[in-house]
């Protein structure tokens, strides 16, 4: 071939140029209507998200503000006509409704203070068995169809966010309310360099199959109108994250020979009897540590 001038190397190579043109035309087009498509598919998922969400709520705020209401209304028209003993049952019913909403309000804001990493942890000295022994006569009332045995090691002590652990106990056994038995038992141990609490109940258990899925947002075991328990789904995974942001874990196991046993692990210090009455400390990078005596049997 003769030599060719640049212009005539253009004109001569200009219809393969046209042609890769087009091919690459043509995948930046269609690489860019994936793109939009994948973008569309995400954003009706979050819309559909956040309208189950809102629907969620909404039914879960709705029965017990008309529970409040109702019962507000038939005391204020007849206080004076009665008795006594029906008065107090009624302000008990106001106030547990009232203190429902207060911790559904509590898991619904706590969740983007997690997401964006903002949670903050204000650690304190108490006493692990007595804020167990608290919620547990919360969520299990005297008279109730289920009962509670919280059976932890005396002189065991936290030194951490006491609200925030008290948020996972108080889901982890409401979780055992809904879904659990009539009998739950509250058990501690010393496991390594943790210190576990076992939440274990005689009920049906969690299929094999849900075993993960509990422990995401908004997730049930039985959805819609064919739910037997209120709850949006939050306990759970809140539960986990909370543990998991304080150093711990929550996770699930099967109870034999029926049953649930839900588990929360926090990093464990010892303390001989001389330390007893010493504050705790947090070292670096610790955001929760359970205290327990020489005495504690290891489980």
């Amino acid at each position: 071939m003769a030599d060719l001038s640049i212009p005539e190397v253009l004109l001569y190579l200009s219809p393969a140029v046209g042609v890769i043109g087009l091919i690459w035309a043509w995948r930046i087009t269609a690489h860019g209507r994936e793109r939009e498509r994948e973008v569309l598919r995400l954003s009706e998922e979050a819309h559909t998200i956040k309208n189950d969400f809102v629907t969620l709520v909404s039914h879960e705020l709705r029965t017990p503000l008309t529970s409040i209401a109702g019962f507000a209304d038939t005391l204020e028209q007849s206080w004076e006509d009665l008795p006594p003993e029906e008065v107090s049952e009624f302000l008990s019913i106001i106030n547990r409704q009232a203190m429902y909403l207060g911790d559904l309000v509590e898991d619904v804001l706590v969740i983007p203070r997690l997401e964006a990493n903002r949670l903050r942890l204000d650690p304190e000295l108490f006493d692990f068995g007595g804020l167990f022994e608290d919620v547990a006569q919360m969520v299990f009332p005297t008279g109730g169809r289920k009962s509670s045995l919280v059976s932890l090691p005396d002189g065991v002590r936290v030194f951490a966010d006491r609200r925030r652990v008290q948020q996972i106990v108080r889901n982890l056994m409401e979780n055992a309310r809904k879904y659990g038995g009539d009998q739950i038992l509250v058990e501690g141990q010393v496991l390594g360099d943790q210190y576990l609490v076992i939440i274990s109940d005689n009920g049906p258990g969690v299929p094999d199959e849900e075993t993960q899925r509990v422990f995401q947002n908004f997730e049930q075991v039985s959805k819609g109108d064919a739910r037997e328990s209120s709850g949006i789904g939050l306990g759970l995974p809140i539960a986990r994250r909370l543990a998991r942001l304080m150093g711990g874990d929550v996770w699930y196991e099967r109870r034999f020979p029926t049953g649930a046993r839900f588990c929360y692990s926090l990093p464990l210090r010892r303390r001989d009897a001389a330390e007893r009455d010493v504050p705790a400390t947090l070292g670096p990078g610790e955001t929760a540590v359970v205290e327990v005596p020489d005495t504690v049997e290891v489980g």
